[in-house]
This record gives structure tokens, sequence and C-alpha cells, in this order.
């Protein structure tokens, strides 16, 4: 999914609680009567849940290690904040909770394509409300998704989804009639309505997201039209929500509170849940955390069933010294994925060949087929031919974050600088560095030549494991920079096949044909080394007896949380 912005907070608030019984923190608003804002709307509708006099708050408490850096769904691109975005608010559409991605109707109905595939239109479900009584019309709903493709909005935004999930694809957003919203895009994408199923295409509440600047971390009450409204936000500690009383949707709320409580590393937060101080812990623990829980009496310890990637952010901007194309493969050519995968996670992690995972159309194994690595003749012909020996070695900043990750994945990080080393021609200078202000360099292009990050798709399709680090500035890549596309910074000799075939495949509508332009494109990716795949990291749900999800939907053992990734708060419930 989207680069997996996972923040390592300051300050934890370890307060002790029972899930049924004992409250940690007291919501500070009063939410089940809606309070009045600015807008003065009268509901159309009737509150749907009882409003007033919650007998003793059901409240679960999940533990995280992200913190939230964004809530204005126009700007928002982290794995953290869609997940709280999509609490509060409601996607055009969703993927079922636990399902395989199988897309069913949000806040409208499944899109219609016309017949040359160049228009998508919705239908808005009648009397939809946000959570303090005002009415969405569709005009409202397309001037707020029209954020999204404001160039000078996205411009001053920290993470710009626009330039990513909206502007390469829609050329524009009208309303056609007063419940219908037509996306006319820039060419055919089949793909189209998963990306409609993005925390992007939610609709901001107009009072707290104005049309003309980007509002990230709003005060609470913040109100949208899904099931919960959050009443309490502490960037650093916790986030409280309770129940929409207006959520008609198809995932009411099931209980009166829910408590995202935020810990500065996985070791404290499986403190945590082992002591019952927490209800559920979900991202990001690590293998090792995950097994030594498993026997702990009253917790159940589920895998989820797809996995993250990690990979290297490689600058091909003029002036470092990855823009040489030899030490890019040289790079690529020295990594042992298998001595990775043995050594520091102790064989739980699998070996990523590709940038697109096994699994998604036309994946192959690009980075093998390209340098059999791990190679080290080949990269230390290649370095030598790039000008570098054992007196004149490369020198080779490493940007990561020590604990962002887990230590699992720094200690794997050491070890890519200690097989880079084992050429005889790198000197490798490890950076470690907090989060908040790491995530910024490795991805504004100007401070490291090779960085690590985390990444989980979008919406599940090959095109989201590959866009996103070609297009624009390539998440820090630079890879398109003749292309005017990544600001002061330039870039020399990239294979300009690369940015054509990923136009070719998206407007392909032959699932084999397309398959095959998704091989190639790979391949010219491998060579061009625009990242460096290391390895896919399962990730973990551990939960305590009582926390229970919905039972009519698919992987209700991980709380229905499936392949997409998506925890769906509404679905969880307390036993009594």
């Amino acid at each position: 999914m989207k680069l997996i912005l996972l923040f390592v907070v300051f300050a934890v608030i370890a307060v002790a609680c029972s899930s049924e019984t004992t409250e940690t923190t007291e919501a500070t608003t009063d939410t089940t009567t809606p309070t009045a804002t600015e807008t003065t709307t009268t509901p159309t509708t009737e509150p749907t849940t009882a409003t007033t006099e919650p007998a003793g708050p059901r409240t679960i408490i999940i533990g995280t290690t992200d913190a939230v850096s964004s809530l204005d769904s126009a700007d928002a691109y982290a794995t953290a904040d869609w997940e709280l975005i999509k609490a509060f608010n409601e996607p055009l559409l969703r993927f079922q909770p636990g399902s395989n991605s199988v897309l069913e109707p949000g806040i409208a109905s499944l899109p219609v394509a016309s017949e040359d595939g160049l228009s998508w239109e919705v239908t808005l479900r009648d009397d939809l409300v946000f959570g303090d009584g005002l009415e969405l019309t569709v005009d409202m709903a397309v001037e707020q998704l029209n954020r999204l493709m404001d160039s000078d909005l996205q411009a001053s935004a920290p993470n710009q989804v626009g330039n990513t999930l909206a502007i390469p694809y829609v050329e524009s957003i009208e309303a056609v009639d007063d419940r219908t919203i037509r996306f006319n895009l820039l060419g055919p994408a089949g793909f189209f309505p998963q990306i409609l199923a993005g925390a992007p295409y939610t609709i901001a509440h107009p009072d707290f997201f104005a049309l003309d600047e980007m509002n990230l971390l709003p005060e609470a009450p913040i109100y949208g039209l899904g099931p919960w409204i959050i009443t309490e936000n502490t960037v650093a500690e916790q986030t409280v929500l309770e129940p929409n009383p207006y959520y008609t949707g198809a995932y009411p709320a099931k209980v009166d509170r829910i408590i995202v409580q935020r810990f500065a590393n996985p070791s404290a937060m499986a403190d945590a849940v082992r002591e019952g101080e927490i209800d559920v812990a979900w991202r990001i623990l690590g293998s090792q955390a995950a097994d030594e829980l498993k026997s702990v009496d009253g917790l159940t310890v589920e895998t989820i069933p797809q996995a993250p990637i990690r990979y290297l952010i490689v600058n091909h901007a003029d002036g470092f010294v990855t823009s040489d194309p030899l030490v890019r493969q040289a790079l690529a050519a020295a990594i042992d994925r298998d001595e990775l995968s043995d050594v520091v996670f102790g064989g739980a992690v699998t070996p990523l060949l590709s940038p697109v995972p096994p699994g998604f159309l036309g994946a192959n194994e690009a980075f093998e087929d390209a340098f059999q690595a791990p190679n080290i003749d080949l990269a230390v012909d290649l370095l030598t031919q790039a000008g570098y020996s054992e007196t004149n070695k490369l020198q080779l900043d490493l940007g990561y974050p020590p604990e962002h990750y887990g230590v699992t994945t720094a200690d794997g990080v050491l070890l890519v600088a200690q097989q880079w080393e084992a050429t005889g021609l790198i000197d490798v200078n490890e950076i470690a560095q907090e989060w908040s202000t790491y995530v910024s360099n490795c991805t504004n292009g100007d401070t490291y030549p090779v960085c690590v990050l985390g990444w989980f798709f979008d919406f599940p399709d090959a095109e989201n494991y590959l866009q996103p680090f070609i297009e624009g500035d390539g998440l820090g890549t630079m890879v398109l920079c003749p292309n005017d596309s990544c600001g002061d910074a330039t870039t020399t000799g990239i294979d300009p096949l690369l940015g054509q075939l990923l136009l070719d495949q998206r407007a392909e509508t032959d699932l084999d044909a397309r398959a095959a332009i998704i091989e190639q494109l790979q391949d010219v990716y491998a060579d061009e080394v625009v990242t460096i795949p290391l390895w896919l990291e399962p990730e973990f749900i551990i939960y305590r007896d009582g926390i229970v999800g919905d039972g009519s939907l698919p992987n209700p053992q991980t709380l229905n949380i499936g392949p997409d990734f998506e925890f769906v708060y509404s679905v969880l419930d307390i036993t009594d």
C-alpha cells in the first residue's frame, strides 16, 4: 500500500485497562450528541443510533507504533492516516472487510464505465449526512474531490497524494445530476474503480477542509460520512473514536469507543498487550516479537495474508554517486537476499526479486534474471568500469530509520551494507535518523543516494508497484527528472522506454497482452535499477481473548484484516 509512513512517537500513555470495564482515557467530547459547527444545515435524516447516556462504554484499545501525519484526504498518503480517514469517513467504494480486495459500494454505487473506457460514473446513496448533521450534496462532493486535481493545492501539501492517485489518471470530475458523479479519464484504466476505494476518494467535510488550503490535522471533533467520529486526537499519544449517529452504511460501530494508542517502539507495544494494557497490537511488531507472544495465555497471534515490501530508494539525480548506472547495477548485484532472510529473520521473510510481488499480473523475477545476485564478480566488474578500486573506493551514504520498521529491518539494512563492503570497493556510511525527519530526507531526492523504505499497495494492481517510483519524483528516485518533474533536480541517461511501457500497460485491456508489457517494464526497471527490491515482510495482529471480528465476513481470525491490509474498526466487537 501506500508508502508505509509509520511514525515513531516520543510519548506513550500506557495506562492499564481491560477491554470491557476500565477506560484508559476519558473522551473529552460527548459525540453521541453532535455539536454545532459553522455549518448550520438542518439534518434531513434522524440519527440512527441512540444518542444519550451510553451505559458503560464498551471500549477496545488498539496499540500501534504508527503516528498520524495527515487526516486531510486530499493530502494523506500513509497507512495509519488512511486507516483513520476511512474510520471517520467512507470512500465512494470500499473493499469488503477481510476479503481479497472485493469491491463493494461505499457511499456510492459500483461504477459504470463508458463504452470507450474514458469515463466512469458513480451514484451517491440517498440522504448522506456528516456526523454533525450536515447533508452532503453532489456539488459539495465534486468540489471536495477536485481538491485532488488542484495542482497548486497539491504543490502546497507534504504528501501530494493527488499527484499519484488522481492527476496521472483523471482529466476532470463533474456532477451529471443531483446524485451522479462522472470521472473523465486521460486514458483507459481498468483498475480505476479500485482507486476509488482509497481514502483520497472520501468526501471531506467542507467546514474542516477548505477548498483552497490543506488542513492536515484539524482539531477534534472531526466529522465525516463514516461509522465513527474522532472525538480526541493527540498526535503523539492517542486517537479516540465514537460512533457516528448519522451513519447509514453497511458497517455501523458495534462498540462504544475505539482508542488507538501509540507506542514509541514495538517492544513497548508487545509488553502492553502481554500485560493486558491494550486489547489489540497492530503494526509493527516483527516476527520475533510475534513468536514470543504466541506462548502468552489469553493472546491470539495471527499473520495477515499479505505482506508489505521492503526496498531501497536509489537516487538517480545528477550529482549523486548513484546517478551512474554502473554503480546502481553493482549495488543490485552484490545483495544476497537469502542471507538476509536466513540470518536476520530466521527465514521469516521472502526474498523479493522484482518490484511487483508474486501473485500480481505480470510479476516476474527481473532482478534475478538481470544480476543473479549475489554476484560479487559482476559487482566488482561494474564498479571497476565506473572507476572505483581498492584505493579509490565508492563512498556511499545509506540512510535508515533504526526503530521505525522494527529492529530486524534495521539489522537487515546493516547487513546489506556489509554485503556491499564485501566487494572490497565500497565504503558505506550508515546514517540512522528518527523517522519523522528521515522520511522526508529519503523521498525529497536531496539527501541520500540510497535509503530504505516500506511499501504496500494503494490499490491491488501491478500499476501501483511501478508508477509511484517512476512518474513524478518517484518518491525520491527522481528517475524522470528530465521531464522537469523534480524541481531543481535533473537526471540524464534514463531509458525513455521506462515511461512509455508504463503508459502502454495502463491502456492495454487484454490481460495477456498487458501482462507481457508489465514483464517487459520490470526488465527495464531492473536494468535501470529504479529501486532495489529486498524482501516481503509479514505483518501480524495480536489480540486478547474477548475481542472478535465479524464471523459473517472473510478472515474473522485476523479481525477481518484481509490481503488488502485494511483494519475496519466497525467490525470489532467484545464478547460477553
